[in-house]
């Protein structure tokens, strides 16, 4: 009986986490089957990459002999549900598995004819840093190994700072290079020498929006969304309202406002008046700084990361950083009383909204105990 293991996923990049994936599913299974997907139902947007530029990097990369390349999917086209790849690939002479991320363990049961695909094979869940292990039973095996913390759409985020080094091969960065793929954040980037922005605040930028993206993935918010508000967020940060009025923006009163936070509301101005972004984007970076009563996800991720993304560090932030992991309410409102406790000791100014808001995350997290 053959130990086989089913790997899919869109792969639009395949990255060095893929890779080191499908190495040490080769040390462990006798056959590995990577299936890119042709269209995920997770993924109905579509592809940055056409199906065929996918399988060309997949190609690009060096795999053990047990790995096979599988276009089962991508030749049947249409969208690809589980189902259909393991009725497929299922044989009386293969024992198979299908790896799965540890954390869309907890969503199986949504998962199309899900009773019908745990009789046919086991689940093998890899753990991710920073996600727990997901919902344990019969039907799921866990990996002895642990997947690296790199996802696509931070290599999409990477290739809009030029810091796609590291994150995937050589090859495969190539590919993307000649094709010109994934460039969806660069109109944005390429505005930050502009508007002025050092090479110090640029470095948080992306520091804040890789935070994001992993904030976004746990929280089952649109990376996307989340991706332009973080890479706009500090975009007002040298900005004035005359300065902003001479490229044409029209820039909201601030003058309720310390300077330290007037860029929060300028960047939103330039979000919907330079790049026409949507509302729910623009009040995230609006609220990014002194929060607001009516959050969304969004608005709290936004806020969030700017807060504990990698570089910041100050007394409490690690302690967010925590809680953040585990309830966006909980850290808001720690990351709110950090905020009021430092300004109060500085002698500085708290803007009542930021009060109210610490206020109301307070009342919601004692009524929720």
């Amino acid at each position: 009986m053959v130990r086989a293991v089913i790997y899919g996923g869109s792969f639009d990049p395949i990255h060095r986490g893929h890779e080191a994936i499908i190495n040490n599913l080769a040390a462990r299974f006798d056959e590995v089957i990577v299936v890119p997907t042709s269209v995920s139902p997770f993924k109905q947007g579509g592809s940055a990459a056409t199906s065929q530029q996918r399988w060309q990097m997949l190609c690009a990369c060096d795999f053990p002999p047990n790995v096979w390349l599988s276009d089962y999917e991508i030749n049947k086209a249409g969208c690809s549900y589980s189902i259909d790849t393991v009725r497929h690939f299922a044989s009386k002479d293969r024992e198979l598995y299908f790896a799965i991320g540890s954390e869309g363990a907890r969503s199986l049961n949504k998962w199309r004819n899900a009773d019908e695909l745990k009789r046919l094979c086991k689940f093998y869940a890899i753990k991710r840093p920073g996600y727990d292990g997901g919902d344990h039973c019969a039907e799921i095996v866990m990996a002895d190994f642990c997947g690296e913390d790199v996802s696509s759409s931070e290599v999409k985020l990477a290739i809009a700072f030029d810091r796609m080094q590291g994150l995937v091969n050589e090859r495969v960065a190539k590919i993307i290079k000649e094709n010109d793929l994934y460039n969806d954040y660069k109109r944005f980037t390429a505005a930050f020498k502009t508007f002025g922005l050092s090479d110090k605040r640029i470095n948080h930028t992306y520091n804040a929006a890789g935070e994001g993206i992993k904030l976004a993935k746990r929280y089952d918010v649109d990376i996307k969304s989340v991706i332009i508000a973080l890479i706009l967020h500090d975009i007002g940060k040298n900005m004035t309202a005359e300065s902003l009025k001479n490229m044409g923006i029209s820039a909201p009163d601030c003058s309720h406002l310390p300077m330290e936070v007037r860029h929060a509301e300028y960047g939103a101005a330039i979000a919907e008046q330079m790049y026409n972004q949507p509302k729910e984007i623009c009040d995230a970076i609006r609220t990014h700084t002194v929060c607001g009563m009516d959050m969304t996800p969004l608005a709290e991720i936004v806020a969030l990361a700017d807060y504990i993304e990698p570089s910041r560090c100050f007394d409490g932030v690690d302690e967010v950083r925590k809680a953040a992991c585990e309830d966006l309410s909980l850290a808001i409102q720690m990351m709110l009383k950090n905020t009021i406790d430092y300004l109060q000791q500085q002698g500085k100014y708290v803007v009542p909204i930021t009060k109210q808001v610490y206020d109301l995350y307070t009342k919601k997290i004692n009524k929720e105990e």
